[in-house]
C-alpha cells in the first residue's frame, strides 16, 4: 500500500510538473504569413491597439533598405514566449501612417497586449527587429541631430510589463535615496518631483498637473513595492549610464534623476526627452505611476 502510495504520489508530480512546463497551442502559433498576421491585427476582438500594414517586405527609405539588407534578418515578424507564461507572442513590424512601425503582441491568456516597441519617428529613422532565445535584437537608426545618424543595438528582455535593455549581471547596490524631478516644457508647464529613501518614506511634490491639488504629499511604500523598485533600479546599471542624454528636437520635458547609493555615492542623469534608456523610461514611469497606486497624505 505504501509503495502504491509512493508511486501514485510520483505520477501526480510528474504530471503536475509536465502541465506546468509543456508549451501551450495558442492563436498565435497558427499565424504563417504576412497575410494571416494582418487579419489577426485588424480582428476586432483581438483589441490590437495598433494598425500596421504587413507585407513580405517593408518600404524603408534607401539608407534604411540597405542596413537592414546588410543585417540579413529572415522576416518581418516573429514568434517567442517573451513574458515566458507558455504561451507564444509576436512581434511584426509594418508600414504606418507614421512610417515603418515595430509592435509586440503578448498572449495573456484571457487578453491580448499590445505595445510600440519603436521610440517615434522624431527619435529613430527606421528599426529592425530579431528573436533570439526569446529576447529581441532591436536594430534602430538613431537620429542624433537634423543631418547625422547612427546606427544603435539594443538587446532587449520583458522585464516589469517592458522591455528593457538586458542585463546579465545586475549588481546590488545600497540604494539610499532617490529623486526624480521633471522641468515643464514650452507647451506644458507640468512639473513632476519625487523623492524616496531607504526608510520607505516617499514625498510627492507636484505643480499644475490637472489631476491633484499643487503641493507636498507623503506616502510609505509597502515592503513589496520598495523591493521591486530598488531591483529595477539596481538592474538597468544605473551606475554606468551616460551622466546627460538628449532626444533631437525641442520643446521637450527634461527629468533629473538622482540616486545616492552605498557609501554616499551619488549619480545624477539629466535627461532631456525622457528618452534616454529603456531602462530609465520604464523607472519614470513606475514612479510616476505611483500617484495612483499609494495612498497619499497632503502635508
Amino acid at each position: 500500500m505504501k509503495k502504491n502510495f509512493s508511486l501514485i504520489t510520483t505520477l501526480f508530480c510528474l504530471s503536475f510538473f509536465y502541465s506546468q512546463n509543456q508549451k501551450i497551442f495558442n492563436r498565435i502559433d497558427s499565424l504563417t504569413s504576412a497575410k494571416d498576421i494582418q487579419k489577426f491585427i485588424e480582428h476586432k476582438d483581438n483589441k490590437i491597439n495598433y494598425y500596421l500594414n504587413v507585407e513580405d517586405k517593408i518600404k524603408y527609405g534607401s539608407h534604411c533598405s540597405s542596413i537592414g539588407d546588410s543585417l540579413k534578418l529572415k522576416q518581418n515578424w516573429e514568434k517567442a514566449d517573451f513574458d515566458n507564461n507558455g504561451l507564444t507572442d509576436l512581434l511584426v513590424t509594418g508600414n504606418s501612417s507614421d512610417g515603418p512601425k515595430t509592435i509586440y503582441i503578448l498572449d495573456k491568456g484571457t487578453h491580448f497586449e499590445s505595445k510600440n516597441l519603436s521610440k517615434g519617428k522624431l527619435y529613430e529613422e527606421c528599426s529592425f527587429s530579431s528573436v533570439k532565445d526569446n529576447k529581441i535584437e532591436y536594430y534602430s537608426i538613431k537620429i542624433l541631430d537634423r543631418y547625422g545618424f547612427k546606427l544603435i543595438k539594443e538587446n532587449l528582455i520583458y522585464k516589469n510589463g517592458e522591455f528593457i535593455e538586458e542585463n546579465l549581471s545586475p549588481k546590488k547596490h545600497n540604494i539610499l535615496e532617490i529623486k526624480f524631478r521633471t522641468s515643464g516644457s514650452h507647451w506644458n508647464h507640468y512639473t513632476f518631483e519625487m523623492e524616496i529613501v531607504s526608510n520607505k518614506d516617499a514625498t510627492w511634490t507636484t505643480k499644475d498637473d490637472g489631476f491633484i491639488p499643487s503641493g507636498v504629499y507623503t506616502s510609505k511604500l509597502s515592503e513589496k513595492d520598495f523591493k521591486e523598485l530598488i531591483d529595477f533600479v539596481n538592474y538597468i546599471d544605473f551606475e554606468n549610464l551616460n551622466d546627460e542624454y538628449n532626444v533631437s528636437y525641442s520643446d521637450s520635458h527634461t527629468g533629473y534623476l538622482t540616486i545616492t547609493y552605498d557609501n554616499l555615492k551619488t549619480k545624477t542623469i539629466r535627461d532631456y526627452g525622457l528618452m534616454g534608456t529603456r531602462g530609465l523610461k520604464k523607472l519614470y514611469d513606475i514612479l510616476v505611476e505611483m500617484k495612483l497606486n499609494q495612498h497619499w497624505t497632503k502635508l
